[in-house]
């Protein structure tokens, strides 16, 4: 099992939703905010999923 991937993959308990980092704003969509589905590294929740 590797463990750096199981933390980095877990499946969240909560809804999180994340915006765009600024550089990366689409200009399409500017005001755009994405609902996770796996935790992201540096996640407050990341250790619990």
């Amino acid at each position: 099992m590797d463990v750096k991937t199981t933390f980095l993959n877990g499946i969240l308990k909560e809804e999180v939703y994340v915006g765009e980092p600024p550089g990366f704003v689409s200009k399409q969509y500017p005001d755009y905010v994405y609902a996770l589905d796996k935790a992201l590294y540096g996640l407050k929740q990341a250790p619990r999923a």
